[in-house]
């Protein structure tokens, strides 16, 4: 298995839960209202607008690498659309052990 972690800016959590369903993602794990500090600037907790999203998936290899190539092609949309703009998306994967 492995552990996706994608974290971007809430106006995007609709597109990533689309790609989830569509994908047919049955569970995963969403925190809104994050604050931080990356590439794409600061983002407050405090803030009313412009903050964070993460979404955790617990995955089978497969549905993993379905799941990031959806998001990349939705990555290189947005850089499209907003040339010389940083995209406010990350995601990350790592192994994933089901302990209980």
């Amino acid at each position: 298995m492995k552990m996706m972690t994608i974290i971007c800016r809430e106006n995007l959590e609709s597109t990533i839960l689309q790609i989830l369903n569509n994908l047919g993602v049955k569970g995963y794990t969403v925190m809104a209202g994050l604050g931080g500090r990356g590439q794409s600037g600061s983002v407050s907790e405090h803030s009313w607008n412009d903050r964070n999203v993460s979404f955790m998936l617990a995955l089978e290899e497969q549905q993993a690498t379905s799941v990031a190539n959806a998001v990349k092609q939705m990555y290189v949309k947005l850089l499209e659309s907003t040339p010389g703009e940083e995209v406010p998306l990350k995601v990350f994967l790592q192994p994933c052990e089901v302990i209980l």
